[in-house]
């Protein structure tokens, strides 16, 4: 009975001890999945950022173009006397109305669903902008994981170490939204700041353009 017990105790010591292990090597094994996750997120985030501003710019100076062509046009047709200065500045002043209308057509869902992101995080830009940020990550790297099929023994050495495919991937997943969220404003600040004096010196052009025009 005694050798029974003692061989009992071996076995429960040595699972003990080899569950242990595995659980070292599995939590290895997710330090190193976020840590490259993490990289991974943080260039995917600048160069979606710097693709999406780049063509944000690339659409504002268009439209910015096209109007002061229009409004180009309008001053030549009433300096060279095609039309009465009565007729100019209704039609000018209808034209910039239906720009300001378009302007606001367009932007309108980005400052609807951004003053419903700021209304839910106390109105902190930075903040809003983090959370938005790590909760597109979290749905991403969530999305990704699922997809990528895991081997047989991959399933048994996690059963084993006592954890589940599924657990390991929301694990992973919100240690790479919460690296995400505490790094967005020093990864997209110099986009937003190159992309905000590009349309601010655009906009100021446009409006020394439109007040010649107007005198």
């Amino acid at each position: 009975m005694r050798s029974i017990l003692l061989i009992a105790s071996a076995l429960g010591a040595g699972l003990a001890l080899g569950r242990k292990y595995l659980e070292r090597g599995v939590t290895a094994q997710k330090h190193k999945a976020i840590q490259d996750a993490a990289i991974e997120t943080r260039r995917r985030v600048k160069r979606h950022a710097h693709d999406f501003l780049r063509k944000s710019f690339r659409r504002f100076a268009i439209a910015t173009g096209c109007k002061l062509v229009i409004l180009g046009v309008l001053w030549t047709l009433y300096h060279t006397q095609l039309i009465e200065v009565d007729i100019f500045a209704l039609i000018t002043g209808v034209v910039l109305a239906l720009f300001l209308m378009r302007d606001l057509w367009i932007s309108w869902p980005f400052i609807r669903l951004g003053a419903a992101e700021l209304s839910k995080y106390g109105w902190r830009p930075r903040r809003a902008l983090s959370e938005v940020v790590a909760a597109r990550v979290f749905e991403e790297v969530l999305t990704e994981a699922r997809a990528t099929p895991a081997s047989r023994s991959t399933k048994v050495v996690l059963m084993l170490a006592g954890q589940s495919h599924e657990g390991v991937h929301l694990e992973i997943a919100t240690a790479v939204a919460a690296i995400a969220r505490d790094t967005t404003w020093n990864d997209l600040r110099p986009f937003l700041i190159s992309a905000g004096i590009k349309m601010a010196a655009l906009t100021l052009i446009y409006s020394i353009s439109v007040i010649f025009l107007m005198a």
